[in-house]
């Protein structure tokens, strides 16, 4: 099995771009988070509620497995329309998942008195702007990590402490 690892050259004056369009578009929308990460749900940038790095991550994974999961579903119904954005409206909060390029992802936590017309207008800007300031970002070269099935679940166990 091989895993790529893969990490992004992000310079002090991007990711102030980076952290500055995402506070717009929270300033704009009344939004409570906005998490941008890449499409395996490894975090660049959050801003809004006051989360620790652990649940921003963690809230990164899941946004990127909920739109990585949609996404296929979309390809089996549609081979020619491919999914940009998806949409959850529960009774007090509303999540906005929207693609930016091919590898980067945006999700936007907005509680339900904000307009969600609002949301995805200033969410296509925001992609827009992002797409924009990801043309200067590099990716690392990737490093492949070529693990056997027996390695990875020895490391599973020991991290779930069931070894």
């Amino acid at each position: 099995m091989e895993l790529d690892v893969i990490q992004y050259e992000i310079d002090e004056e991007t990711e102030k771009q980076l952290i500055n369009a995402l506070k717009n578009f929270v300033m704009r929308t009344d939004a409570d988070l906005v998490i941008l990460s890449d499409d395996a749900g490894r975090i660049i940038s959050f801003y809004g509620k006051n989360l620790d790095d652990t649940q921003a991550e963690f809230l990164a994974s899941i946004i990127s497995g909920i739109f990585g999961a949609a996404f296929e579903m979309a390809k089996m119904v549609s081979h020619e329309d491919l999914l940009d954005a998806i949409q959850y409206e529960s009774k007090k909060q509303n999540v906005v998942v929207k693609a930016v390029g091919e590898r980067f992802l945006v999700g936007v936590l907005c509680p339900k008195s904000v307009a969600l017309g609002t949301v995805r207008l200033f969410l296509k800007e925001l992609a827009e702007e992002l797409t924009r300031i990801f043309s200067a970002v590099r990716p690392k070269p990737s490093k492949l990590l070529k693990l056997s099935p027996e390695a990875i679940e020895e490391k599973l166990n020991r991290i779930l402490g069931t070894s």
